[in-house]
């Protein structure tokens, strides 16, 4: 048996669940920003990670938290849904495509040969979203980020397809990934747009009001604000660490950052500035477009560490890691004074 999915349009984006989530949104007609989901979800984050291979950061909520807490907001069903056995998830997915449902699932990148990672590049919570499938030829249809028109850069070139088809067994291996921090464990996402809600002035503040307090009242020395400067520190003891290592954490840490990985540009603060832009027209404050151009020049100083991060993969030069940790000091201080007044506004 064979089935695509008419009616569903692949599109590229900056990130990659929030322009999963958008495609099957605007496919229900009910079309947002990338910007926008990534906000309402209150997906802006930060959190430095200490793991043996190389130390890494991120710069949202966790995979699945942000989807439930858009869910909640938009009066959207979304359940991630998984299963111990491959078999049982791949036919309910194959159940709702026939149902002509587009199905938004969670793969390890590693193991998807068209994004040309390497072996140890392992996340588990790649998001991208099934429209097809078929059976004699053993293929799915995948819709990812990257687009005729959106190029995404990987480590060995560009990749700008509509949509990508993957066997079924390389599909098999990505979705029941157990790799750390974020196994793929065969997630999929059911998703219910009966009657979703209209962005308000409300939902703009309880949503923005959740990202400040996270991000001024972390409740870990790793997390939030303190999670930044804790890195301003922390990336100064990465002289002590092996060629190997350091080059590792430099290319790691580089798509952590960069548009390249998925994160719009700035650690994701190019998006959550956007977002403010955007949002600030439905909360009507003119002060809240304001912060969002200041945290869109913040993103700019990211972008600065990314391509020290990069110059760090290339050459190993520890005297790289001092610059970092002097632009990060200030970083930490200019989101600390723009978060705190954009508390005070939606408070």
């Amino acid at each position: 048996m064979a089935k695509l999915i008419e009616g569903f349009k692949t599109s590229g984006g900056k990130h990659c669940i929030t322009t999963a989530l958008r495609q099957v949104f605007d496919y229900y007609n009910y079309p947002l920003s990338e910007e926008m989901i990534f906000g309402i979800g209150s997906g802006l984050s930060f959190v430095y990670i200490n793991l043996e291979k190389s130390p890494m950061v991120s710069g949202r909520t966790k995979p699945f938290e942000f989807e439930k807490l858009l869910g909640e907001r938009l009066n959207i069903d979304i359940k991630c849904k998984s299963s111990s056995k491959y078999m049982i998830a791949s036919n309910k997915v194959k159940k709702l495509i026939d149902s002509n449902n587009p199905v938004l699932i969670y793969v390890d990148m590693a193991y998807l040969d068209y994004l040309n990672l390497g072996e140890d590049n392992h996340f588990g919570g790649h998001a991208v979203v099934l429209f097809g499938y078929d059976d004699e030829n053993r293929k799915f249809y995948i819709s990812d980020r990257d687009n005729w028109d959106y190029p995404i850069t990987t480590p060995k070139g560009d990749i700008s397809n509509d949509y990508h088809v993957v066997d079924y067994k390389e599909l098999e291996v990505a979705r029941s990934s157990k790799h750390r921090p974020f196994p793929a464990n065969n997630k999929y996402l059911s998703i219910n747009l009966n009657e979703p809600r209209e962005i308000t002035s409300l939902i703009i503040r309880q949503a923005v009001k959740e990202t400040c307090d996270n991000m001024l009242d972390a409740p870990a020395k790793l997390l939030g604000l303190n999670g930044i400067e804790k890195f301003s520190k922390e990336v100064l003891k990465w002289k002590k660490f092996d060629d190997d290592k350091l080059k590792l954490a430099g290319i790691t840490n580089y798509f952590q950052i960069n548009a390249d990985g998925g994160t719009g540009g700035g650690i994701f603060r190019k998006m959550y500035g956007d977002f403010l832009i955007e949002a600030s027209h439905i909360f009507d404050s003119y002060r809240m477009r304001e912060l969002g151009i200041l945290y869109v020049d913040i993103s700019k100083e990211w972008d600065r560490i990314s391509d020290l991060m990069w110059q760090l993969y290339e050459t190993g030069d520890v005297n790289l890691l001092q610059k970092m940790s002097d632009i990060l000091k200030d970083i930490h201080s200019r989101e600390t004074m723009v978060l705190t007044e954009l508390r005070e506004i939606v408070s």
